[in-house]
């Protein structure tokens, strides 16, 4: 990864990239998830105009690691520097179609089981924590949304509260699909040390580097945590101040310009939806996606057991809102509402 960040810092420099090394990592990340791929597809898959993306390819031509001909695909020495770690996941049941998506493919069904007997032997949910996990099915589609989003080759990944999972569906899916450079780093914190036993256990020899905290983020994140992390992703409890918090310990986390956060997070009601949207903005993350009901949980819920999934990019005024120790309500219970998504409380 260190030869990769190099040459997207020069290239970002040579193209006057306003996006920076980020936007160039991204581009590289599309070519080598994508290929053979336009350029037009890239720059839709990234969110960035066409010319720039034009132009960061001809400087990966330049540098011999993208090939002369079109459709644009990466050379031999391209793909050993920039796709060491690719993930090769099979086509279909892609990750952010919401409702009414297309089943996973038979090719995952091995994944599927391994995420599936450790969901069968996880801790059993602590409701006063607002825990509730969801379908195994779910846990599978949030990493695929990753990969599709590209943060997740090559990404120092965070997982704040992890009761769902998430790292055992990352490591089973890397297992199968990648490599020992897939992931350049999984941590996860928790407050639930049954949790975090279970996890460890769960993800004894995974090819990454993996840490295991207990933390709980009422209090700030530790030193050695923050500005560290390109993707973050959390189902935090379904109170705006829940939202609020594990938000600002994400910003905490995140790198910098260009770093993911993956929020669940679902209310029918529209008050709690802006107020969380507006928590979003202030902190200095932009919506880069929204899919309605993309989390499915074991168990009915008043919103019918389902939340929404956020994908945010932090940009250059990144601020958490809470910065010191929380000592408000967060809970459904402490808070006196009733669960505002799939979750128990």
């Amino acid at each position: 990864m260190g030869d990769e960040r190099h040459i997207a810092r020069a290239i970002a420099a040579a193209v006057g990239l306003a996006e920076g090394e980020a936007g160039v990592r991204a581009v590289i990340d599309a070519l080598a998830r994508m290929e053979p791929v336009s350029i037009r597809r890239i720059g839709k898959a990234v969110d960035l105009p066409v010319p720039i993306v034009a132009a960061v390819c001809a400087e990966l031509r330049k540098r011999g690691l993208a090939a002369q001909e079109r459709p644009a695909r990466l050379t031999p020495a391209g793909r050993a520097v920039l796709a060491a770690g690719a993930l090769r996941v099979p086509a279909g049941g892609r990750s952010f179609d919401g409702e009414g998506r297309d089943p996973l493919p038979r090719e995952l069904d091995p994944v599927v089981r391994r995420v599936a007997r450790a969901a069968r032997s996880a801790p059993f949910p602590r409701l006063e924590l607002d825990q509730c996990h969801c379908t195994v099915e779910t846990k599978l589609r949030r990493v695929l949304a990753l990969h599709d989003a590209g943060a997740l080759v090559g990404r120092r990944i965070l997982i704040l509260g992890d009761d769902d999972l998430t790292s055992v569906a990352i490591e089973s899916l890397v297992g199968r699909f990648g490599s020992a450079a897939t992931v350049a780093e999984l941590g996860v914190l928790d407050l639930d040390p049954n949790i975090l036993a279970f996890v460890r256990m769960e993800l004894t020899g995974a090819p990454f580097p993996l840490s295991c905290s207990e933390h709980d983020l009422r209090r700030p994140l530790p030193l050695r945590l923050r500005r560290r992390f390109d993707t973050v992703v959390t189902d935090p409890p379904y109170t705006v101040a829940g939202a609020r918090l594990f938000l600002s310990r994400a910003a905490e986390a995140s790198a910098g310009p260009g770093a993911r956060v993956f929020l669940s997070f679902g209310s029918r009601r529209p008050e709690a939806g802006f107020r969380v949207q507006q928590a979003i903005a202030e902190m200095g993350f932009a919506i880069r996606r929204l899919v309605r009901d993309f989390n499915h949980y074991a168990g009915a819920g008043v919103n019918g057991g389902t939340s929404h999934l956020y994908e945010l990019v932090a940009t250059s005024e990144l601020r958490p809102s809470v910065t010191g120790t929380f000592d408000g309500p967060l809970y459904t219970a402490d808070a006196l509402e009733t669960p505002i998504a799939g979750r128990a409380g």
